[in-house]
């Protein structure tokens, strides 16, 4: 049952853009609202498009950046904190939360692709 549910957190970090489907597609029968569901899967796998950006990083680069990524996302994070204080007055966690998903969602889900192409193109100019 552990490696069943490693191989499949591993698809998802590999295919984040076929995590977020199948998720939406199961949510999407338990919520019935296209809206709610497909928000829902945009925060719930906004994590694996953060981890295959870094993994992938990692393998064009040759080098870590997993610190620059927690500085990143850290950097990121503070900015909705003080945006949500801004606009609300007070800080509820859970909508920084969600915002902060979101925002990483729209970044990172792009920027996949982009390094996804990248990659074959490095891939090949390296052999």
């Amino acid at each position: 049952m552990t490696h069943l549910f490693a191989y499949l957190l591993a698809a998802a970090i590999t295919v984040p853009p076929l995590a977020t489907w199948i998720y939406y597609l199961i949510v999407r029968r338990i919520i019935h609202k296209r809206r709610n569901a497909f928000l829902h899967s945009v925060q719930t796998t906004a994590v694996f498009y953060i981890f295959s950006v870094m993994i992938m990083l990692q393998i064009i680069l040759q080098h870590t950046v997993i610190g620059y990524m927690i500085g990143f996302l850290a950097v990121l994070f503070i900015m909705v904190v003080l945006m949500h204080y801004k606009y609300r007055g007070e800080i509820v966690f859970k909508h920084v939360w969600r915002i902060f998903l979101r925002i990483c969602f729209l970044l990172f889900g792009p920027l996949y692709i982009l390094l996804l192409v990248a990659g074959v193109i490095v891939t090949f100019i390296r052999q």
